[in-house]
């Protein structure tokens, strides 16, 4: 990189308490921590100046410094890692160590571990494309399927059902409906300013889209066994990738 080039930092968030999946983090999907699969990618980065985990385990601390690159220099205090802590206050909290540090980042990109199939090169795509676009912020997205489109969508009122896209014209063709799409939750990207101010997505977002087979959220024990599932085709995917 070069000196005129964001300082960038990468932040892993990994509180231990998880009531759909115990454990998740450090949970062993296909012979290895959950988490381990984050911080491969990210240690591959070459535009993430420093990449630091949030997390109050002491095992996962542990764990993150066996790898290159990734560190976890505290331990999250119990008053942010709780099941209502916002994800805002985990990231300032992190920035304001940085800061006390003697660091000064302009980005931040946070990758939740619960995200774990993330393609080769995705982390420093997602970075220059935020910067091209000059975005103040970045979030992931796959495209909704159209049967599930929100011009189609309705919510219970108090006079029963009303459209989520309340003011716009009913478009009866699938061929006509305008495409939308929902976070992935792979990767969001924020300027410290944006995230200073009490948001992590907001005033100029971009988005990069994500085409593949392997966009999944692990939250509940139906999305670890679909990981589980899903786990052969990142394997030859990522085998694929690395044969010459």
């Amino acid at each position: 990189m070069t000196a005129s080039f964001p300082k960038i930092l990468g932040l892993i968030p990994a509180r231990k308490g998880s009531k759909g999946v115990p454990g998740k983090n450090m949970k062993l999907l296909g012979g290895k921590p959950l988490i381990q699969y984050t911080f491969e990618a990210a240690a591959q980065s070459a535009l993430l100046d420093s990449i630091i985990v949030s997390t109050d385990c002491p095992e996962t601390a542990f764990f993150a410094h066996c790898f290159d690159r990734i560190t976890a220099p505290f331990l999250r205090p119990d008053r942010l890692a709780t099941d209502q802590t916002p994800m805002i206050d985990v990231v300032n909290h992190a920035l304001a160590f940085s800061t006390n540090g003697g660091s000064y980042f302009e980005y931040v990109v946070l990758l939740q571990p619960t995200t774990p199939f993330r393609v080769a090169g995705l982390i420093d795509a997602t970075i220059r494309h935020s910067i091209r676009e000059n975005a103040d912020s970045l979030i992931t997205v796959r495209k909704i399927p159209d049967a599930f489109s929100p011009f189609w969508a309705y919510i219970p009122s108090e006079n029963g059902l009303e459209k989520v896209m309340k003011g716009h014209p009913t478009i009866p063709r699938r061929q006509a409906l305008p495409p939308a799409y929902y976070r992935d939750g792979e990767i969001y990207i924020a300027r410290t300013s944006l995230v200073r101010e009490g948001m992590i997505t907001g005033c100029k977002v971009a988005a990069w889209q994500n085409n593949n087979d392997f966009g999944i959220n692990i939250d509940t024990p139906a999305d670890w066994k679909q990981a589980e599932n899903l786990l052969q085709l990142w394997k030859e995917h990522t085998k694929s990738m690395y044969s010459y």
